[in-house]
């Protein structure tokens, strides 16, 4: 079912009643609020028809899923929000989305959202007067919406302080796994945060927007403001994390050229060892040297001599 607030004036407070589908003729003073959280596909398509929103508008708003947008045809606006549902940003297990189609009377709001909490937040609060303007409401929802980010975000800025001190300290691939999987999280929630901040920047750079039939100009700067202040944060954040994974990655691969670096001493070493080992094992009748009273003790001394020697060149060069 539909559930329709209105301001009753004789009862002198705010009422609310089911219906299936809009009155031909309301008689309730606006503004109305109609909650879709509860009606079915059939009511919902019912009245969006008898308020003769236009199909793509329709359609957009009926979507479970959909990327922030500002959309606007005749009386009516769409306006489709994404707030952050998760208790951190270890994963995103899905988005609270707020889909409204408001007008100068009448707003109309959708919301999904895991956490109960926070889609207590993201309802109209309802005055004791009727003189509640329906700007105010939708000005409500925006300012939950943002703080469904901002409270996490700053959260986030002292675990971020303990992984960069963790990872100076004492870095490691479980710490590494946790480093990417927040990276992907903030991936995800910058990119939300872009459109809604775009959204009003938009508004802000054109002259006759049609969100400024229904906020002030400085209204629409302080939404700008909020959602371009959390992308940025969103942002630095994500830099560090990237600085972090960078830096992991080129103390991990300086390690491993340390560890080469030594082999290959090591084999160089050995390789002209080897060599000699080699030619004098070869079971040949006639070879002189074998004959020879202190050849052993020769061989031995000339690889000795090998041996020091190449040490000595590579400490010579400085490679070691």
């Amino acid at each position: 079912m539909i559930k329709l607030h209105y301001y009753d004036p004789e009862l002198g407070g705010w009422q609310q009643q089911q219906i299936s589908r809009l009155p031909d003729t309301a008689r309730h003073t606006p503004p109305l609020w109609l909650d879709l959280n509860s009606a079915s596909a059939a009511e919902e398509q019912q009245l969006l028809q008898d308020l003769q929103i236009a199909p793509t508008m329709a359609e957009d708003f009926s979507r479970e899923r959909h990327p922030p947008k500002f959309e606007a045809q005749h009386d009516f606006a769409l306006l489709i929000l994404r707030g952050y549902a998760d208790p951190d940003f270890s994963e995103v297990t899905e988005h609270a989305q707020v889909n409204l189609l408001f007008s100068r009377e009448v707003l109309i709001s959708k919301v999904q959202c895991p956490d109960p909490a926070l889609l207590a937040q993201l309802q109209p609060q309802l005055g004791m007067l009727s003189s509640n303007q329906l700007s105010d409401w939708v000005k409500q929802l925006l300012v939950a919406v943002s703080a469904s980010y901002l409270g996490k975000l700053l959260s986030f800025e002292d675990e971020l302080s303990e992984i960069e001190d963790r990872m100076l300290h004492k870095g490691n691939d479980e710490l590494m796994a946790t480093m990417m999987r927040y990276r992907s999280v903030l991936r995800k929630v910058r990119r939300n945060l872009a459109y809604q901040k775009d959204i009003f920047a938009d508004a802000l750079y054109e002259e006759q927007h049609v969100l400024f039939k229904h906020f002030a100009q400085a209204d629409l700067r302080d939404f700008y403001e909020k959602f371009e202040r959390l992308h940025s944060m969103t942002e630095m954040y994500y830099d560090q994390l990237s600085d972090l994974v960078h830096g992991y990655l080129s103390t991990t691969s300086h390690q491993i050229n340390e560890r080469m670096k030594v082999l290959t001493i090591v084999s160089s070493i050995f390789i002209p060892l080897t060599f000699l080992a080699g030619v004098y094992g070869m079971n040949f009748r006639y070879m002189p040297e074998l004959e020879a009273e202190n050849g052993y003790f020769i061989t031995l001394l000339i690889m000795g001599a090998l041996g020091v020697g190449s040490l000595l060149w590579f400490k010579f060069r400085k490679w070691w």
